[in-house]
């Protein structure tokens, strides 16, 4: 009866994990991220901090790249056939997921240190920066925590 109900379970969250994609928040983060690099560009024509808005605006691409491959990641799901399920695809996930927070961390950290006389719409966009970040890991976190659930119904499965 548990092998049942843990097998149910798991189906359950492998179909949700499908259907989760209509109103993926992470998805809507990637999509704030790119809108945030277009301001920032076009920033840099008129801006004497050029340098550092380009720095800017590399790290939101980068978080949106980081984001790209992880949604490219989430196809994997889609190949397994339900006898060859393991860990391995969500730990792989899982890894990639804690890279993105690390490389958030270390962006909010290089833009919460900056002391040189800058304009204040760049200040205004490293605020908004700062935020994104923020709500980003927030949510990676969330996603962490749903990779959690399916690998502990995975080892829940194979008892």
């Amino acid at each position: 009866m548990k092998k049942i109900i843990s097998f149910l379970f798991l189906l359950f969250i492998l179909f949700n994990f499908k259907a989760y994609a209509i109103d993926f928040q992470v998805f809507d983060m990637r999509n704030k991220l790119f809108e945030e690099s277009k301001e920032i560009k076009a920033l840099l024509t008129r801006s004497k901090d050029a340098v550092f808005l380009t720095a800017m605006f590399d790290t939101c691409i980068i978080a949106t790249s980081q984001l790209d491959a992880y949604f490219s990641m989430l196809g994997i799901f889609g190949s397994i056939k339900k006898r060859d399920l393991s860990e391995v695809p969500i730990d792989f996930i899982t890894n990639w997921l804690n890279e993105i927070k690390n490389t958030n961390e270390m962006n909010i950290r290089i833009l919460s240190s900056v002391t040189q006389q800058i304009d204040q719409i760049t200040r205004v966009h490293i605020k908004k920066l700062e935020t994104l970040f923020n709500e980003l890991t927030g949510r990676i976190n969330a996603e962490l925590d749903k990779l959690s659930l399916i690998k502990q119904s995975l080892k829940v499965r194979r008892k």
